[in-house]
Formats: C-alpha cells, sequence, structure tokens
C-alpha cells in the first residue's frame, strides 16, 4: 500500500493520510504556507498515485466500454433472416404439368448437397440462415431479423422470442456496437403476399395489376410506410441509448426477386402457356411483373428511402442487387437434365437468385410456402458481398450514406458492384 506524506506543521489543510478524494487533495494544494502548498500538491498527486485506475478515468461501466468487441447487428424481417438460403438456385420444371423431377429438386437442396439438417440451415421460427453472414470486418456478428416481421413487430415479443428491440439494447450493452442494419416495411406492405395473389390471379386467367380490390390496398399501405419505417429508425436509436454503443444505423430496401415483364422468361402471346409456371415456375402475366416491379416495388423503395433522409439514417438501395438473376428472367439458368439424361446445374454466375414458384404434384409444407420470392442462397451471398461493402464504407464516410447495390447477368455473387450517391 502506498502512504502518502505526512502533513506539515505548518498550513491551514487538514491532515491527510492514505487516499482521499482527488477534488479534495487538488483543493488543498491550493491553500496555506508556500511550505504547505508544497506538501499538497506532493499529497495531492500521491491522491492520483494511489487512487483505483477507474475512479481517475472513469467509472467501471466506462472502462468496460473501452475493450467491450465491436459488433454489427442485423434485424428486421425474412429479407435480413435469410429465408430461402436453402436453396442454390431452381429446378426446371417438367412439361404437361410434370411438376419438379426429384433428382433435379435435389440438385438445388443444400439439405442434399452440402448434408446440411435444415435445422442447422434455419432457426426455428424466425428462419435465421446459416448464409446469412455480413459484415466481414465486425468481429463480432449478431443477426436478430425475424420472418415475417413488421415494423409493430420489432417492440414486440415474437414468434416465441423476446422483441427485437429489447435483443438489441442488450446487445448494445455487452458489445461495442457500430452498425445496425434494418430491413422492415415490407411486411407492412405485404410486398410477397400481394405477388402471391398475383401469381394465384395468373392462374385464374386475371391480371392483378388492374384489380382495384388489389391495387388500391396495396397503394394505402405504401402511403403510410414510410411514418412506419421512419419510427422504426428512431426506435432503434432509443433502444441503444445510454448503453455506451453509437451505432450508424443503415436502412436497406428491398431486393425485387422477379424480372421486368419485358425480360419475362416466356413471349408475351404465350403468357398463357402452362409451362411458364410448371416449367419455369413463373405463374404471372407480363403486364403483372411490370407493375410489381415498377409500380409496387419502386414506389416501396421511394418511401423507404425518404424514410431514411428524414432521420438521417443511412440507406442502400437493393432494388437492382438481383438484376440478370431474377425468376422469370430470360438470362438465368434452372437446374436441367441434359440430352444424355446427366443433372446439370448452372453456377451461381448463371443460375436465379431467387426463389421461384414451383409447379408440385401436392400442397408445399409451410415453411417451404414461406420462401417463395425471397432472395436464395446465391441471392443471400449477393447480398452478403453488397452489405459488407456498404458497412465497410460507414467506418469512414460522411455522416450519410446512399448506396446502390447492382447484380448483372453471367456474374458471380461476389462481383456484385457498389455505387455510393454521396
Amino acid at each position: 500500500m502506498t502512504t502518502c506524506p505526512a502533513p506539515a506543521t505548518t498550513g491551514s489543510a487538514p491532515s491527510t493520510t492514505g487516499p482521499g478524494t482527488t477534488g479534495q487533495a487538488l483543493a488543498q494544494a491550493g491553500s496555506g504556507t508556500v511550505r504547505g502548498r508544497r506538501y499538497r500538491i506532493a499529497a495531492a498527486l500521491c491522491a492520483l498515485a494511489v487512487l483505483p485506475a477507474t475512479a481517475a478515468f472513469g467509472t467501471p461501466a466506462a472502462v468496460a466500454a473501452e475493450v467491450r468487441p465491436d459488433a454489427l447487428v442485423t434485424m428486421g424481417d425474412s429479407f435480413l433472416s435469410g429465408e430461402g438460403a436453402r436453396w442454390q438456385g431452381n429446378a426446371e420444371g417438367l412439361k404437361n404439368f410434370g411438376g419438379i423431377p426429384q433428382a433435379l429438386r435435389d440438385a438445388t437442396d443444400r439439405v442434399k448437397t452440402a448434408g446440411i439438417g435444415l435445422e442447422k440451415i434455419y432457426s426455428p421460427g424466425c428462419h435465421r440462415a446459416d448464409a446469412a453472414v455480413i459484415g466481414a470486418g465486425a468481429p463480432k456478428r449478431f443477426n436478430i431479423a425475424c420472418s415475417g416481421a413488421a415494423t409493430t413487430h420489432l417492440s414486440r415479443n415474437f414468434r416465441a422470442e423476446e422483441s427485437q428491440l429489447a435483443r438489441l439494447r442488450t446487445l448494445a450493452t455487452e458489445n461495442n456496437v457500430t452498425v445496425v442494419v434494418v430491413s422492415v416495411g415490407g411486411n407492412d406492405v405485404r410486398l410477397t403476399d400481394t405477388m402471391t395473389v398475383c401469381a394465384d390471379a395468373w392462374k385464374n386467367d386475371r391480371y392483378c395489376s388492374t384489380d382495384p380490390a388489389v391495387t388500391g390496398p396495396a397503394a394505402e399501405r405504401v402511403r403510410t410506410v414510410g411514418a412506419k419505417v421512419a419510427q422504426a429508425v428512431e426506435a432503434v436509436r432509443a433502444a441503444v441509448k445510454d448503453t455506451g454503443s453509437t451505432p450508424r444505423v443503415l436502412v436497406q430496401s428491398y431486393p425485387m426477386p422477379l424480372a421486368s415483364g419485358k425480360a419475362a422468361t416466356t413471349a408475351a402471346h404465350d403468357e398463357n402457356g402452362w409451362d411458364r409456371w410448371s416449367v419455369y415456375g413463373c405463374p404471372f402475366y407480363n403486364r403483372d411483373l411490370r407493375w410489381i416491379a415498377t409500380g409496387l416495388g419502386a414506389a416501396l423503395n421511394r418511401e423507404i428511402k425518404k424514410a431514411a433522409v428524414r432521420t438521417g439514417a443511412d440507406h442502400v438501395d437493393l432494388g437492382r442487387l438481383l438484376e440478370g438473376h431474377q425468376v422469370c428472367g430470360k438470362q438465368p439458368l434452372q437446374t436441367a437434365f441434359a440430352a444424355d439424361g446427366a443433372v446439370v446445374s448452372p453456377p451461381a454466375a448463371k443460375a436465379e437468385w431467387a426463389r421461384y414458384v414451383p409447379r408440385t404434384r401436392t400442397e408445399l409444407p409451410a415453411d417451404e410456402a414461406q420462401e417463395l420470392l425471397h432472395p436464395n442462397h446465391y441471392g443471400q451471398q449477393a447480398l452478403g458481398r453488397c452489405l459488407t461493402l456498404v458497412v465497410a464504407r460507414l467506418a469512414t464516410a460522411e455522416p450519410r450514406t446512399d448506396a446502390q447495390c447492382r447484380g448483372a447477368a453471367g456474374e458471380a455473387p461476389e462481383k456484385v458492384g457498389v455505387t455510393f450517391r454521396r
């Protein structure tokens, strides 16, 4: 133990032995005789020397915050949880309503090709996928996104789990969370549900894009989604307040899984042919594809960007992420039989990057039905590449970053390009 010097016989300061408060020692050093002042300065320096480090430089919590590991958190809905990551591309079907041959299905299923148990690919309930990995530069990464989550679910227990905002606060307390990536709004607008309605309309010889019962509610949901996304951003910031973490909030828009009408798999005059669905997994009319891509989807993404601007959050536009690899597109290939009967699977650079609507002999199980029209394993790799580049930029960027990621026909997921608009 260090002992401070005994008090001088002259001077007015009280005697001090052992550690005292820094404030007292410094105050005492400023009064009394010259000899007394010399003693008191020595006492003050001694007090600093014997104080615990936490008292001299901050509370234990503040010191702990300095050594907490950096971490990245992804939260929101299925487009970050990793829904669809089971599948490596899509399998071609047989003509005449034959459905998907088992050999082709197996060749695209990671459960079969990699021998991974389905429970290892998806967590129960939220379908957090093993392939949903971004932010390669972060020492720690946490995916708390949950398939099916709308903006209101962020603050509530959902699928038998604690709310995402509560989990975020815990993570931000235990780690130095530097970036939070948020995907939210799609379920408020019912994006994938509406695409499924359009598929059903095709099966019943109707257009969804001219049906007011479809377009009217969709437009109203889009009109109000921006305010909900903005509230979600502010709720994220409130959740990490006073935790010691001050993360950047990166809001992502939605990838469009379907090609626009002009890029459809089959010609316009063959839109009613059943091969469009049973072979290609594309039960959509061209005009409905245009509405989904340039109407509903584009309007949703515009509102998300406005919300990011309004709240000062960072933003990444994913509307063209799957370009050249979309379902219903003419360019990407599907796993098929060769002339000699061998199974031929295209590489990621030439495959579809989203789960299609397969024609099956029986109803799809619920877990597979919720995968439809989400980025598949290759799409998740493309998303990971995009977000990793954007997250790396945030460390050195201006207070707000606006980026766009874009795929291209014939290019692999690791070739996804990113453009920074500011």
